[in-house]
């Protein structure tokens, strides 16, 4: 009489562990043709709104901001702040005091600045999760959910939404642990740009009072 009874916990456990598996690999699957989509294209122009999100969920703050891609380089402009990476070095200027900071960042960091390139972040300490299609204006978005493998994280989860027919991002969703966070809206998303290697380094010449602090 107790067999089936002891057994039916082990089989939902076992049906549980499928399903996790097999959303885990929907989810790597749409991060990697992401990424493939992305590595095909000569350069990239974008469009963004950011919405920040205080603790407790209150709106704080939106931001517009736009950048330029091209493979692992990229030029961030956010109005107060521009950011420019070209593949190694990192300057952030912030405008209002005319200060340069030169670093060279960690993988990992150059993930959360750019959003863009947010489906590479399974490669840096984040689990992956198929959260089903839903949609976005007039397009089908696939969800996928980054959760950080660090329980100190102050990150819950990371939610992108890809449109399902070119894998180009179109939302990221930041939900911190104490509810504060950030949403992303891609507005525009240009692919096929050329761009000279030059845009992604920061010229003095440009910004003549800016001081630069080498922090390398």
């Amino acid at each position: 009489m107790s067999g089936p009874k002891k057994t039916l916990p082990g089989l939902l456990f076992l049906l549980l562990g499928i399903w996790a598996i097999q959303a885990q690999n929907q989810a790597l699957t749409i991060l990697e043709k992401a990424g493939e989509a992305y590595n095909k294209t000569s350069g990239v122009h974008a469009e963004f709104s950011i919405e920040m999100f205080e603790s407790g969920g209150e709106s704080a703050a939106q931001i517009q901001g736009q950048i330029q891609l091209k493979g692992d380089k990229f030029k961030l402009d956010v109005g107060e702040m521009i950011t420019w990476f070209d593949g190694k070095n990192q300057w952030f200027y912030l405008v209002n005091i005319q200060e340069v900071n030169l670093s060279n960042p960690a993988p990992e960091d150059l993930m959360m600045i750019n959003p863009v390139m947010v489906f590479q972040l399974y490669k840096y300490g984040f689990d992956t999760r198929y959260a089903g299609e839903k949609k976005l204006g007039t397009k089908i978005a696939q969800q996928v959910e980054l959760l950080p493998q660090e329980p100190y994280s102050d990150i819950q989860r990371i939610e992108v939404s890809f449109d399902k027919q070119t894998y180009q991002p179109l939302r990221i969703r930041i939900r911190n642990k104490d509810q504060s966070g950030s949403l992303i809206n891609i507005d525009k998303y240009i692919t096929d740009q050329k761009y000279p290697d030059a845009m992604f380094v920061f010229q003095q010449k440009a910004y003549p009072g800016a001081v630069v602090i080498d922090l390398r």
